[in-house]
């Protein structure tokens, strides 16, 4: 599929087809997208966690369930879980992955990249301050018997860790698209794959993504305001003037598709939920 295409084809399915699995290479080419998504700081922050729903107990999907997430976790196949390692930083004090991208030609020495700046700038005055700021967040963790406080950050570091767990959804959600299937960027309650998959104490975590073939047909793309409100140009207040014709060419794209509803959606939710047994 084209890029813009699977920009503007993607859609939050809530419905999924239970009864058909996802293939293993197109799992696999999502997590290599993951793999693959720009890294902050060029740190190693990014881990991916794949969660099977029928290895779950149906206490555990119960216990997955939010006020917003509710059938879909019982109907989807797959959550995806994308965390980001605070201990990566500390890591990667060593400077080995700035040195080896320095040797690939990744870190330009025409933009000051030299190994000797990394061990004598980079580290100490970039990586140092981040991991030892004192304005420090403690992680903290749901468990049966209340909540349990763990080891501290610094909030500089949280934020990063954060934003590297976002590009990587973002590239598990276009690639997901890409190879056919439905996708969600979810809310889960955490501490349930957390007790049960080990995860370590240095790893937080965001919206996870549900993935499996969508039980809906793709309808059009949700109502949003036009990109003036939106986007700014050189400074705030002056908006970006969007040009008619390339709107016009990014509906010919399928960048742009027709807004929801669509006169037989109604329908269709209803008949979905009848076949699943849901509210309608």
């Amino acid at each position: 599929m084209e890029f813009k295409a699977v920009v503007g084809t993607r859609r939050s399915t809530r419905i999924w087809q239970p009864w058909r699995p996802v293939e293993e290479a197109k799992l696999q080419t999502i997590l290599e997208a993951v793999y693959r998504a720009p890294r902050v700081l060029e740190v190693d922050f990014v881990r991916a966690l794949v969660m099977r729903r029928d290895a779950l107990t149906h206490e555990q999907l119960l216990q997955l369930k939010t006020p917003t997430t509710t059938s879909q976790i019982e109907l989807c196949p797959i959550v995806l879980w994308v965390y980001a390692d605070l201990e990566a930083l500390g890591q990667a004090m060593e400077g080995a992955v700035l040195e080896e991208l320095i040797d690939a030609g990744a870190l330009n020495e025409s933009h000051g990249w030299t190994r000797e700046r990394v061990h004598a700038e980079i580290i100490p005055d970039v990586y140092r301050p981040i991991l030892e700021r004192e304005d420090r967040v403690p992680m903290q963790f749901r468990t049966p018997d209340g909540m349990r406080e763990g080891p501290s950050y610094s909030r500089e570091l949280v934020a990063l860790a954060r934003t590297a767990i976002g590009i990587a959804q973002a590239h598990a959600l276009l690639a997901a698209v890409d190879v056919g299937l439905g996708v969600q960027l979810s809310a889960i309650a955490p501490a349930v794959p957390k007790e049960i998959l080990g995860i370590p104490d240095s790893w937080i975590v965001s919206s996870p993504i549900l993935l499996g073939y969508s039980a809906e047909q793709p309808g059009g793309q949700r109502p949003r305001e036009p990109l003036e409100e939106s986007v700014c140009e050189g400074r705030f207040g002056r908006p970006f003037e969007s040009d008619p014709d390339v709107v016009e060419r990014l509906k010919q794209q399928q960048m742009i598709q027709d807004p929801q509803p669509t006169a037989w959606r109604r329908a269709e939710l209803r008949r979905l939920a009848r076949m699943f047994g849901l509210p309608e």
